[in-house]
């Protein structure tokens, strides 16, 4: 037996209503309200501009602190691995200046090619 949705798509389903309460609970947006969020942003993850999975439930990006609001939403991995990691404005700013103006770059004047690390020579296997 395979691992079960934690809610369903038909709209009389118990599950989906709890699931909706809690989202109204938690993050204060109705149906309404995500679905508007939801078609705003074409159906895709707010950063990576990727369509969401289907059977996937998209992630409700919010920020946390002392005045915490609904941000967009998001796939699982750009709010666990990217969002979920910068917790601060200042950092995510930082790392955005770091990729758009890398300082080797600027102390060098000009882009160094990296070639990479020479592929590792395999064994000859002993007969």
């Amino acid at each position: 037996m395979g691992r079960q949705k934690k809610w369903c798509a038909d709209p009389d389903c118990k599950r989906q209503a709890v699931r909706w309460a809690w989202i109204l609970k938690v993050y204060g947006l109705t149906p309404e309200d995500y679905d508007r969020i939801y078609v705003h942003q074409d159906g895709k993850c707010a950063i990576c501009h990727k369509h969401f999975v289907p059977g996937k439930t998209p992630h409700i990006d919010h920020e946390h602190g002392k005045d915490p609001f609904v941000r967009g939403i998001l796939c699982a991995y750009c709010n666990t691995r990217l969002v979920g990691r910068l917790k601060s404005h200042q950092l995510a700013q930082w790392l955005a200046d770091y990729l758009r103006n890398p300082p080797a770059v600027v102390a060098l004047g000009r882009k160094v090619h990296a070639p990479g690390r020479p592929p590792k020579r395999r064994k000859k296997k002993r007969e």
